[in-house]
């Protein structure tokens, strides 16, 4: 699935029970930081932001997005960073596919003892 949130464009799909999401915009290239690089940020919350973007990117309202079982909210702020708010119930991996950051959630799973 395709969404365009402001000059954002998120690819999102399910693959082995788990939510991918890559990010990309045609302003310039797209940076990944976790919220816990940024000591002021929620820590369940990852940002986006276009590198030296074309034209500037006007700030937009939180939104909240739903596949099947996973729950995200969007959000551009002033400075026209992209924000991704999680659940603190998922667990976060990053990689890159296609030379894109690309994030995969999934459900944290119960430790058997």
């Amino acid at each position: 699935m395709q969404i365009t949130f402001g000059p954002y464009n998120l690819r999102v799909h399910e693959l082995d029970n788990k939510l991918i999401v890559q990010v990309d915009s045609p302003l310039g290239e797209v940076e990944m930081t976790d919220g816990q690089q940024r000591p002021y940020d929620f820590p369940n919350g990852i940002c986006f932001s276009v590198t030296d973007p074309s034209e500037t990117i006007e700030p937009k309202g939180l939104k909240r997005f739903s596949f099947g079982e996973y729950t995200f909210i969007l959000g551009i702020n002033y400075s026209g960073e992209l924000f991704l708010f999680h659940s603190v119930k998922l667990t976060i991996g990053k990689k890159l596919i296609d030379g894109k950051n690309t994030l995969t959630l999934a459900f944290l799973k119960e430790v058997r003892l």
